[in-house]
């Protein structure tokens, strides 16, 4: 059948939006199956295991419907092992099988999950920043060329003190270098090529602190030391 990738910041949204879904489909609650992480054991992605988990039921028929529902919740939490083990099935879901991803945002999602699911975005806030802070991203990316290795490697420590604001602070630079390519979008192809280059690595970055336990200063550093 079909995939979608069900997009909100706010889960509870996320949640009633499902519900009315598979209500309206008319499947009853015992041909849904929920994956989602163990929170008892404090972790904080859904990997291979829980996917492999996962399939063991993918291909029963429904019990009491004519369809059967997978809900993955709080997808942006996958790991890349685990989405690149989904893609197969997103692509080519049995039959009688609804696949619905909750995500509060794309950003940690593979371009090839994102390719294979219907997309629906439940809202769209727009992140505003203040006239200061949208300058010093600014500043950050337009000197990001000159810095030293040095800078950078200092760069990387002070924003690996707080793992949660260095995701925060990686997802507002990924929002600023897209309204630049929005806005530049008429210009030459090499400058929009490079921060095309600087996007891309920021994205793979954000994914890699979110969805895994890599040590955030290396992962920084990495990516700062890479761009040029």
């Amino acid at each position: 059948m079909v995939s979608f990738l069900i997009v909100s910041t706010d889960q509870a949204k996320r949640d009633s939006y499902i519900s009315n879904y598979t209500n309206k489909l008319t499947i009853a609650p015992v041909d849904i199956t929920y994956v989602q992480r163990n929170k008892e054991e404090k972790r904080k992605s859904l990997g291979v295991e829980d996917i492999k988990l996962m399939q063991k039921k993918l291909f029963l028929k429904p019990i009491q419907s004519l369809t059967k529902a997978i809900v993955i919740e709080e997808a942006q939490l996958l790991t890349t092992e685990a989405q690149n083990a989904l893609l197969k099935i997103l692509e080519e879901p049995p039959a009688h099988t609804i696949i619905l991803l909750s995500s509060e945002s794309q950003e940690t999602l593979l371009p090839t999950i994102l390719s294979r699911c219907q997309i629906v975005e439940l809202q769209k806030e727009a992140t505003k920043f203040s006239e200061k802070e949208t300058e010093d991203y600014q500043i950050f990316l337009e000197t990001l060329p000159q810095l030293s290795i040095g800078e950078r490697l200092k760069k990387a420590e002070q924003l690996a003190k707080e793992k949660d604001q260095a995701i925060t602070w990686i997802a507002n630079i990924i929002l600023v270098l897209r309204e630049q390519l929005l806005q530049n979008y008429t210009q030459k192809p090499q400058p929009m090529t490079e921060k095309l280059t600087t996007l891309k690595h920021f994205q793979l970055l954000h994914t890699l602190l979110k969805t895994t336990n890599v040590n955030p200063r290396f992962a920084i550093e990495n990516t700062l030391l890479s761009l040029k």
